[in-house]
C-alpha cells in the first residue's frame, strides 16, 4: 500500500512540476494590446468608432492600425530601447463644461525629440495624427514650446502619449 501512495505522489509532483513550467515559458507578452485614442487619452481596446487605434506588444516596436486586423507584422525593439508612441491633436470640445472631449489631429506635424537639452531627431505624424519614434532607455522631451511633454522611455516597454497642440473651444 506504501508503494502505491509513493507512485501516486510522485505522479502528482511531477504533473504539478511539468504544469508549472509549461505555464512559465509561455510568455505573458505574446499577445497584442489595442489602445484608441477618446479625445481625453489613451483607454484599452480598439475604437469603438471605426478611428486609429495602437497595437501594443512588450519588447515589439508598437503598430498604428487604420483598421482592426489580427495580422500584425512585428518588429522587435533594439536590445536596451523602448518607444514612445501617441496621437498630437488639439482640443475642439469639452473642458470645464464637460461633455464629450472632440478632438482634431494634427497631421503631418513634426515634433521635436529631445533630451537633456540637446535635439536628437524629429518625427512627423501621420496623416490622423499618430507617431511611433524608437528611442534608447531614457528620459526625453517630446514637441516644443508650451506643448512638450516629458516623457520616461524603458527598455522594452511602449509608452502612449496624447500630446494637446492646442485648445479649440466651442462650449
Amino acid at each position: 500500500m506504501s508503494r502505491v501512495f509513493s507512485l501516486l505522489l510522485v505522479v502528482l509532483a511531477c504533473s504539478v512540476i511539468g504544469t508549472t513550467a509549461l505555464g512559465a515559458a509561455k510568455r505573458p507578452g505574446d499577445s497584442w494590446s489595442y489602445y484608441h485614442f477618446d479625445g481625453i487619452g489613451f483607454k484599452a481596446g480598439p475604437a469603438p468608432d471605426e478611428k486609429p487605434c495602437i497595437a501594443v506588444r512588450e519588447g515589439v516596436r508598437p503598430v498604428v492600425l487604420l483598421t482592426q486586423t489580427t495580422s500584425i507584422e512585428s518588429l522587435d525593439l533594439p536590445e536596451g530601447s523602448g518607444a514612445i508612441s501617441g496621437i498630437c491633436y488639439i482640443q475642439s470640445s469639452g473642458g470645464k463644461l464637460g461633455g464629450d472631449s472632440a478632438y482634431a489631429p494634427c497631421p503631418r506635424t513634426p515634433l521635436l525629440i529631445s533630451s537633456g537639452g540637446k535635439q536628437l531627431v524629429t518625427v512627423q505624424t501621420d496623416e490622423q495624427g499618430y507617431f511611433v519614434v524608437v528611442l534608447a532607455a531614457g528620459t526625453y522631451h517630446v514637441g516644443s514650446g508650451p506643448f512638450t511633454a516629458e516623457i520616461s522611455v524603458e527598455s522594452g516597454i511602449t509608452t502612449l502619449v496624447p500630446l494637446r497642440a492646442g485648445k479649440r473651444m466651442v462650449d
